[in-house]
């Protein structure tokens, strides 16, 4: 008979001094959890695949291509700070988390759920210094509960608030994780992820009819000069295209496309940057690259606007606001798991 929270004869990591808590896993403690991941500016960059760079100017969107997306991924996560550990006399987190992913496919002018959605229940935390039976001591006392060890060797580095940043990065994985898992499951099927497409398409094909957008530019790839350019975007219009080589090494061909604007609004208010895999673009469309790009662009605003009655914000596009609002329903219940994993790192329990 496995050990039960209640039943155990020690907590978990009982050796590194377990203390339960139940904090925010990301300071400075957000209303609403965001799941972006960390986007990174490394990687090589080809500014005129499609112009030179005194070319540059808004390209007018262009009639859809007959494999624009159909079905469109996201996932979700909630974390929380649920304990700390103390490994070589420095303090270290520990991160609880609830992921989904799921999918929705166009149905005439519906959506319909795709197959293959997924959840999970995980705990996140730096490994190094722990002692290898300690970790499957834990990996298997989680396991009967349903919840997933998640560990990274890297070395903990920094303060404890810069840890808790890293390990809830462990926890994304296993977001990152089932979106693959929802993508794999019709990998022919045009599709549109929410997020960094480099980060679901590592170590798969990248000759696969999958765009991603990337709604919030947490990275800069543009030069000053051309910024303006997309600055200068009416709804609809895109930049010219350019190569971004991710250190994933999925090379990714990238435009920024406006969603939306309003007067009085910052200039980057409803930029959005869509990534498609290079070597399916040179598969599919060697011949008619930027037709197809400019149809991508002029597709993706109409998502925007397909039906009017959701809430959205500048960079929306409504089939991904529907599957966020799907995820939110199946998501693991984490409040529920706190007190269970409070109870298996308590001494005495």
């Amino acid at each position: 008979m496995p050990a039960t929270p209640s039943t155990r004869a020690r907590p978990l990591f009982s050796a590194y001094a377990p203390a339960p808590l139940n904090d925010a896993s990301v300071p400075p403690f957000p209303g609403h959890e965001a799941d972006e991941e960390e986007e990174s500016r490394d990687g090589r960059i080809d500014l005129e695949f499609e112009r030179p760079q005194s070319s540059w100017g808004a390209i007018e969107a262009g009639p859809p291509t007959d494999d624009c997306p159909v079905r469109f991924i996201d996932g979700s996560i909630k974390s929380k700070t649920v304990g700390s550990l103390i490994v070589g006399s420095r303090r270290r987190p520990i991160i609880a988390a609830a992921v989904s992913a799921a999918g929705l496919e166009i149905d005439g002018r519906g959506l319909k759920r795709c197959a293959g959605a997924r959840t999970a229940k995980v705990l996140a935390v730096h490994s190094n210094g722990i002692d290898e039976g300690d970790i499957r001591e834990a990996f298997h006392a989680l396991n009967d509960l349903g919840v997933k060890l998640l560990t990274s060797e890297v070395e903990a580095q920094g303060d404890f608030d810069t840890l808790r940043r890293t390990t809830r990065s462990i926890a994304m994985l296993a977001m990152e994780e089932a979106e693959r898992d929802v993508m794999l499951a019709e990998m022919t099927k045009p599709t549109l992820m929410d997020g960094l497409l480099e980060r679901r398409l590592a170590a798969q094909r990248h000759d696969v009819p999958v765009v991603g957008l990337v709604k919030r530019q947490m990275a800069t790839y543009l030069p000053a000069a051309l910024q303006e350019v997309s600055y200068n975007l009416k709804p609809g219009e895109r930049t010219p295209a350019f190569i971004l080589e991710t250190p994933q090494h999925v090379t990714l061909v990238n435009i920024y496309v406006r969603l939306s604007s309003e007067s009085g609004i910052s200039p980057t208010y409803g930029i959005v940057r869509a990534t498609v895999p290079l070597e399916y673009v040179q598969r599919e469309h060697a011949g008619d690259v930027p037709a197809y790009l400019s149809g991508l662009a002029g597709y993706l605003y109409k998502l925007r606007h397909r039906d009017l009655a959701y809430a959205r914000s500048g960079i929306s596009v409504e089939p991904i606001v529907r599957c966020e609002d799907h995820l939110h329903a199946i998501l693991p219940d984490l409040e529920s798991l706190i007190p269970k994993l409070h109870r298996m790192l308590r001494v005495g329990a």
